[in-house]
């Protein structure tokens, strides 16, 4: 009989272990894939300029390329145009605060060489009426 419990306690422990296993592994992989602190800071930055998007990862790359573009030589105002002319729903002024916002995050030692405001105003009201498509922001 002891053979028979022992053998009962060794299976609701492999039971429970591989639950246990399970549960962390789905949690590991609900983990976001923009799990970094500059860029969550990026995401907090836009959100509280009122500029919208529709996939944050995109919107991180889209900050990031617009370090890449200034850091080689590209001058903020054609980046802005850029960022304008490929995101419809992203107006120029918007698209200054993106910029401008993606710097300070991105690349703040390029703030003062190419002109741009070290911050945008944290309380910018959106300019689009909450029914406007949200830009996907590619660079």
């Amino acid at each position: 009989m002891r053979a028979d419990r022992h053998s009962a306690t060794i299976s609701r422990a492999m039971k429970l272990l591989l639950t246990l296993t399970s549960f962390a592994a789905i949690i590991g992989m609900a983990m976001p894939a923009h799990a970094d602190s500059t860029d969550d800071a990026f995401i907090s930055a836009l959100n509280a300029a009122g500029i919208t998007y529709s996939d944050p990862d995109a919107a991180v790359g889209a900050g990031k390329w617009v370090c890449d573009k200034v850091n080689g030589g590209t001058d903020m105002s054609d980046v802005v145009k850029t960022l304008t002319s490929k995101n419809p729903s992203l107006n120029p002024d918007k698209a200054s605060k993106f910029a401008a916002i993606a710097a300070n995050a991105y690349c703040p030692d390029a703030i003062s060489a190419t002109g741009v405001p070290s911050s945008a105003p944290s309380s910018a009201p959106s300019s689009a009426p909450s029914s406007a498509p949200r830009s996907t922001l590619t660079p």
